[in-house]
């Protein structure tokens, strides 16, 4: 789970960055229509504090493998 959040962040991410230069060269050449790269843009930020949260909450034990709920030191499990 914590793999499939970093690669959809990293996706996310890349996507804002891509948006947001597109954005800036719309209002460089005077165009005002950018309601759907900003559409887009908020998406995507939604998507990445998602996936940090998910990050955040989420973590595995390195010696039976199953999902701790809390960030503690040590595994209900073993």
């Amino acid at each position: 789970m914590k793999r499939i959040a970093t690669w959809v962040l990293i996706a996310a991410f890349v996507v804002f960055v891509i948006d947001w230069g597109v954005v800036g060269v719309k209002l460089l050449r005077g165009d005002a229509g950018i309601t759907a790269c900003a559409w887009i843009g908020a998406v995507c930020w939604g998507v990445m504090m998602v996936c940090l949260v998910c990050r955040a909450v989420s973590s595995r034990c390195p010696h039976c493998g199953k999902m701790r709920a809390t960030g503690g030191k040590f595994c209900p499990y073993c």
